[in-house]
Parts: C-alpha cells; sequence; structure tokens
C-alpha cells in the first residue's frame, strides 16, 4: 500500500525502482515551521497558547456553490455524532484535506466572560472549534486563521437522503457529517461560512483577543509557505523581515 506524503507534489520520474531500499543521504529539506518563521507576536497564539478558539457559521441554509443546499434539521440531527462518538468524531481539516488540525467543542468561555457555542437554529450551523498545534499542519492552520488567509468554513458530508430540483440543485434532508474544513472566504462553497479567531491562550491566561481578521495585500502566511516549499538564498531577506514588511502594508 502507498505511503501518502501530503506536501510533495513530485512531478519527475523518481530514479529509484520501486521496491528498492535507499539510505537517508544527501541534502535535507526542512519544511517545519519554527519561531524566526514569524513576527514576534504571534510567537505565542502559534507556538505556546494550550487553546485557539474559532466561531462562525459553518453552513448557513442557502444554496452552496455545488449546487448543493443543506437543511439545518439534517446538520442539528447529525451533530451529536459528530461532536460525542469516539469511534468516528468529527474533525476540523484544512482545505477539505483528511487530516485533523482541531476538534469541534460544545461551547467555551474567554476570562472576560464571552460565551460562544455550536448551535443550529432555522437557517444556520455555528461552530467553536479549537485548532491544536502538535503538527505543521496545525500550526499552518493557526498561522492561516491569524493572517485572514484561511476566514471561511465549509462542511464535508455524506448526504443520506436529498432533493432533486429540476434545474439540478439538490436538497440533502439527511447527512453525516464528518469534517467541516478551513479555507480561504472565496473558495470555501457557503459564500455565507466565514469565522473569526475569538481566543487564544497560554498558560490558562488570556493572551489576547482579535476583534477582526488582518486583512493585507500580500500574504504574511503564504510568504512562509514560500520558503518552506524553496530552498533559501543568503541574498533573500529573513522570513521574518518579510513578514513585517507584508504586514505594514
Amino acid at each position: 500500500m502507498p505511503i501518502n506524503v501530503l506536501n510533495q507534489n513530485v512531478s519527475a520520474e523518481p530514479t529509484a525502482t520501486v521496491g528498492d531500499t535507499v539510505d537517508a543521504s544527501g541534502p535535507i529539506k526542512d519544511r517545519r515551521i519554527t519561531r524566526e518563521d514569524v513576527p514576534d507576536e504571534w510567537e505565542e497564539p502559534i507556538f505556546e497558547a494550550e487553546n485557539f478558539i474559532i466561531e462562525g457559521p459553518a453552513s448557513v441554509e442557502i444554496v452552496d456553490r455545488s449546487g448543493q443546499q443543506i437543511q439545518m434539521g439534517a446538520v442539528e440531527d447529525a451533530l451529536d455524532r459528530f461532536l460525542e462518538s469516539t469511534r468516528e468524531p468529527g474533525i476540523i481539516s484544512v482545505e477539505h484535506d483528511d487530516v485533523p488540525v482541531g476538534v469541534p467543542t460544545w461551547n467555551w468561555t474567554t476570562d472576560a466572560g464571552e460565551m460562544y457555542e455550536t448551535v443550529v437554529d432555522d437557517t444556520e450551523f455555528t461552530l467553536v472549534a479549537n485548532i491544536g498545534n502538535e503538527t505543521t499542519k496545525s500550526k499552518m492552520a493557526r498561522l492561516r486563521c491569524l493572517s485572514g488567509d484561511y476566514g471561511g468554513y465549509s462542511v464535508t458530508v455524506f448526504s443520506n437522503q436529498e432533493h432533486q430540483k429540476p434545474d439540478g440543485t439538490r436538497v440533502t434532508v439527511d447527512c453525516d457529517l464528518h469534517a467541516v474544513t478551513l479555507g480561504s472566504e472565496e473558495k470555501v462553497m457557503n459564500p455565507a461560512a466565514d469565522f473569526d479567531v475569538v481566543d487564544f491562550k497560554y498558560g490558562g491566561q488570556l493572551g489576547a483577543m482579535v476583534a477582526q481578521r488582518l486583512r493585507r495585500r500580500r500574504s504574511a502566511a503564504g510568504a512562509i509557505e514560500q520558503k518552506l516549499a524553496t530552498d533559501g538564498t543568503d541574498s533573500e531577506p529573513s522570513l521574518a523581515e518579510a513578514m513585517r514588511d507584508a504586514l505594514s502594508e
């Protein structure tokens, strides 16, 4: 069974023969995100914060970009398993990847006393999620949430029962909710499903509350990914310097 390496898009044919064993030698490409890669003010929320909470509408009862509408009653019926199952728990992922970067949670209260809840009403599914930082992908998810590159939710469901309209629109009335994924607001399926960072904590103390996502023309998170994906040279500015330049624009 082949190994799925998540961050490798190999275009050239490998020189080794399939089935051979090769030695681990040669230059090492390090794709880990480090403290030196981010501005000082983001070190704590990315690397130290025990909790990193986001909240917003994950699904709204409107037709999405694929022509699908999910009835909120179907989401409500699927919610307990999504949050509470120990055998098939729901996950928080990025860009519809099947790798978890966080967990959904029923509610969260900040040290300032503000409470956020996962709820479903007649028109909207609002989700509270806690993003981890134990892997490179989860650290990058925190970074992209802070930078505003990730500002939208999208749900992954299996539509068990649906009405199929003559115009091709599909209306789901029974579903299994498997994942809520993070992505850019321009690319998430449901244009009304966006979230905000509401709290991050370090050592049990409130580190900060992000009132609104940072906006800028050039993506600081993108600068990090560019650095991790390519070989840098001594002539290039440091990544932290590049990010500060981006944030100042």
